[in-house]
């Protein structure tokens, strides 16, 4: 799967075309179907110059016989359902077209998200496909997002989709939702890594992991170690993560977080709001606080939040 072509559609060319949304597919309303609506992107399974791909990744032999692609959904956001050309619905994880089928080799899909006309949704929707070869000779893809509705970056963008900041290298928490029940089997659900060079994994062994009871929320709490300050932290998920009712391998997300020491509210700065928040949870030396709000505060990582706090907060501020 050339993944380098998954949001082409969406970029606007110069001049504009009839496409101006850029590196995503935008949703409209269609009174008809009474939904949010686009009719693409679609999928092929060989070279056709109709559509103009390069001939190096024409697939070789005759469809059916020789190989047989099928797209099959990892993951899908709620409410979102894709018709085929000849009226297949695919509404759930798990759900499979076989691509080979078709003559023309191009097979278009009409997304179809069910929500309210107004307001209309602010939000993103998303697929997550990977392509298989039923018959062998190709490899299966590596899993892919498309995004409707709102800018996804390009897929070799160096801003990654998903980010956040972690203030904190000592205490901290970090915490996956998921539209679906989940469950973790014999292995960690995620690695946690150095973004830049991605050899640190010993980071993952500072976190145990719970699943919340309803399975919808993973929580990740350090209980050992200490993060780098100023950090890009990749933090991936598992193979190990799976849907409790399909057994399928989780969404291939990825988290990137940077590790602030002294942004106790955790908005991006070291400022005098988290001055207050650190006055408010001062408790003196050998004071262990109860309170989950001060958690951040305690920026030497002793187990109190003390001067010796105020004293590393004075040297980061404004940082």
């Amino acid at each position: 799967m050339d993944k380098s072509r998954v949001y082409q559609h969406g970029q606007s060319p110069d001049p504009p075309g009839p496409y101006p949304y850029n590196g995503y597919y935008q949703l409209n309303w269609s009174s008809i179907y009474g939904c949010w609506s686009v009719g693409e992107p679609g999928f092929s399974d060989t070279t056709d110059p109709a559509y103009g791909f390069p001939l190096e990744i024409e697939l070789s032999g005759t469809p059916g016989v020789d190989y047989q692609i099928w797209f099959e959904i990892l993951d899908l956001a709620p409410d979102l359902k894709i018709r085929m050309d000849d009226g297949t619905w695919l509404t759930h994880v798990g759900d499979a077209y076989n691509l080979s089928q078709w003559s023309e080799h191009h097979v278009h899909m009409k997304y179809r998200a069910y929500v309210p006309h107004d307001p209309a949704p602010w939000y993103p929707f998303h697929v997550t496909y990977r392509l298989v070869d039923e018959l062998g000779p190709y490899e299966t893809s590596e899993p892919f997002i498309v995004v409707f509705n709102v800018p996804a970056p390009a897929v070799e963008a160096t801003t990654p989709l998903y980010e956040a900041t972690l203030p904190s290298v000592c205490n901290a928490q970090l915490t996956f939702t998921f539209h679906r029940e989940i469950v973790v089997e014999d292995g960690p659900p995620v690695t946690i890594t150095d973004e830049d060079t991605h050899t640190q994994d010993y980071y993952t062994g500072y976190f145990d992991y719970e699943v919340s009871s309803n399975g919808l929320t993973l929580i990740l709490d350090q209980t050992d170690g200490t993060l780098p300050d100023d950090t890009w932290l990749e933090i991936a998920l598992t193979e190990h993560l799976a849907d409790a009712d399909t057994g399928t391998n989780g969404i291939p997300f990825t988290q990137y977080v940077r590790t602030k020491l002294g942004d106790i509210i955790g908005d991006g700065e070291v400022d005098l709001a988290d001055y207050a928040q650190l006055h408010d949870c001062l408790t003196g030396p050998d004071t262990p606080s109860t309170d989950p709000d001060c958690r951040y505060a305690d920026l030497d990582c002793d187990g109190y939040v003390d001067l010796r706090d105020f004293a590393a907060f004075q040297r980061v501020l404004g940082q």
